[in-house]
């Protein structure tokens, strides 16, 4: 009874932060469209053309407008000046969120501008099965700190601290093992399978070595 509760609670947590920055970005998008197809409007009343590849003239200036304005944002969140505003912002109140750190890792290795991943994937060993985890910090003493996500909501999870020869660094992008949770292991094989059966033959050798 305790696991069916676990699994709702988790499942449902994972469905409210999935689907809210979605509803934000879509009520976003919807209000900067209507602006921008007010500023538009004039101007477009004004061509000869009412429509392009099936698009109303004021829809497709509007578009054409946020994409506009999203260029310049990016080209503007390369200076320096919007990343000390964006560090701050941060510091003083993203940070306070739970798992934005976390998650602002995980989609920037996605997106690619992270070459070394802030938290690697690796596969922790708890009890007498291996569990997909991320490594979160090395400790002094031989202990790591690692985060194993929940199925099939990566979002919420258990911190455990273990000793580092219980942990195997895995060549897995953390958004191809996050995947492969939300689909409740599918896909593993391409994914674990071979690094998977090295760590069975490893986990063999050390038995024999240990029975001579």
């Amino acid at each position: 009874m305790n696991r069916i509760l676990k699994f709702v609670r988790t499942t449902l947590a994972g469905g409210v932060l999935f689907l809210l920055p979605v509803v934000v970005v879509v009520i976003i998008v919807g209000k900067a469209l209507a602006i921008a197809r007010e500023i538009v409007t004039p101007l477009a009343t004004r061509l000869p053309v009412e429509s392009v590849i099936g698009l109303e003239t004021p829809k497709l200036l509007a578009i054409t407008l946020l994409v506009l304005l999203c260029f310049l944002a990016g080209v503007f969140a390369r200076t320096r000046l919007a990343q000390k505003m964006v560090a701050r912002l941060e510091t003083t109140v993203l940070f306070n969120v739970p798992g934005y750190e976390f998650f602002k890792g995980v989609s920037r290795s996605l997106l690619g501008q992270e070459k070394h991943l802030a938290h690697p994937v690796v596969l922790a060993r708890i009890e007498d099965a291996w569990q997909i985890a991320l490594l979160m910090e090395r400790l002094e003493g031989g202990h790591v700190a690692v985060f194993v996500p929940d199925v099939p909501s990566p979002q919420s999870g258990s911190l455990y601290f273990m000793t580092e020869d219980r942990i195997k660094l895995m060549d897995v992008p953390s958004a191809a093992a996050m995947k492969c949770l939300k689909r409740y292991g599918l896909d593993s094989n391409a994914l674990l399978g071979k690094q998977l059966a090295l760590l069975n033959q490893e986990t063999k050798s050390g038995i024999g070595d240990a029975g001579e």
